[in-house]
């Protein structure tokens, strides 16, 4: 009896003291973000980018008799977008629980400051207009956020296209954001010139917002063995919306579904205009969206495809609360990829019983 209450004491005691290798603090499975409330949110942004920024503007007008249908989709649109930002920010929180074993003492810093000030404008802008002062710190605490996983997100080696991918988007929306707070001071005082060059900085952030779909396309390429022909479809896919929409002459005026395309890419576009024909950057919108719901769905590198996908539907739109939120939640999703354990080539997968924080946990209590 004295015997086995010493051993278990023992083992009670060798429990206690035992802790993890890596050094990382325990965290409740009900509190972490798994895979699932992820890809949820990452679902529900790319209902909203498509309904509330290209398909609801441009409805009104494209048919005679549709009036029922412009309300629905309204409120569709409405509704995405307040329930991807309620859902968001709720994943941002329980994101931001499961990065905070990063060794980056400035990312941790930076993430709880940034979360905490940027996540009650991204609420407030899901009910009202913010003033432009407050799309300002918005963009810019979402940019210092990415600016700070970047670090960490590139040096683990599984992580390493995710925080390239955030490097990209992090630039292209300091540059663009920029370029469109002078093109509206440029308006205001009404300074051609001005206005020119903000045009400029325009084209430059999308040569950045560019070359960052095109990594994502090169990366979602390499994640299957067939993966250059779906890319190359979704191109197609892409440049066959653009024909569609390019048929109408006049694509604010008039009736017919071709000028409603035309409409819905014009929406969807960012401003000012840049130095560049319209045609492309409608491409680049579209397959944007497309290569972003390719990646959401690659299950290796853990926590990678998600991060992609996120920066991609943020882009260079970092001063829009909506593209902000996405932009938090790539960094976030970033870092918690370099924090994944990296099984080696050859090695014993899994045991039935254990899952990686990526996974769906169900709650059976």
């Amino acid at each position: 009896m004295e015997e086995s209450k010493g051993s278990g004491q023992s083992a009670e005691r060798t429990r206690r003291t035992a802790a993890p290798d890596s050094g990382r603090r325990a965290v409740p499975l009900r509190i972490v973000a798994t895979r699932f409330d992820v890809i949820l949110v990452a679902l529900t942004a790319l209902v909203a980018s498509v309904l509330g920024r290209a398909v609801a503007p441009a409805l009104p007008g494209a048919s005679p008799g549709i009036g029922d249908l412009i309300t629905g989709v309204d409120q569709l649109a409405g509704f995405s977008t307040q329930f991807m930002a309620v859902l968001g920010v709720s994943t941002c929180v329980r994101l931001l629980l499961s990065t905070l074993d990063s060794t980056s003492r400035s990312f941790r810093s930076v993430a709880i400051l940034s979360t905490t000030l940027a996540l009650p404008m991204v609420i407030s802008a899901s009910s009202r207009h913010l003033a432009p002062g407050w799309l300002i710190a918005l963009a810019g605490l979402s940019a210092a956020l990415g600016v700070t996983a970047v670090r960490p997100a590139l040096q683990a080696p599984q992580s390493r296209a995710a925080g390239l991918m955030l490097l990209l988007v992090t630039l292209g929306s300091l540059v663009s954001a920029f370029g469109r707070v002078l093109a509206l001071y440029a308006s205001q005082e009404v300074e051609a010139e001005l206005f020119g060059l903000a045009r400029g900085i325009a084209t430059a952030g999308l040569l950045i917002d560019a070359t960052s779909v095109l990594l994502a396309a090169v990366w979602a390429s390499r994640r299957w063995r067939l993966g250059v022909g779906l890319v190359s479809a979704l191109g197609s896919l892409a440049a066959f919306v653009v024909w569609v929409g390019a048929q109408s002459p006049a694509p604010v005026e008039g009736e017919g579904w071709g000028r409603f395309v035309a409409r819905a890419l014009a929406s969807l576009t960012a401003h000012p205009d840049p130095f560049v024909e319209a045609g492309l950057r409608y491409f680049i919108e579209i397959y944007a969206l497309l290569v972003a719901a390719v990646t959401l769905w690659f299950r290796r590198p853990p926590g990678v495809g998600e991060a992609i996908c996120f920066a991609l539907l943020a882009r260079v739109s970092g001063d829009v609360p909506s593209c902000a939120l996405m932009l938090i939640l790539a960094s976030l999703c970033a870092v918690r990829a370099s924090l994944q354990p990296v099984r080696p080539h050859g090695a014993a997968p899994q045991a039935a019983g254990r899952r990686a924080s990526l996974e769906v946990v169900p709650v059976t209590r």
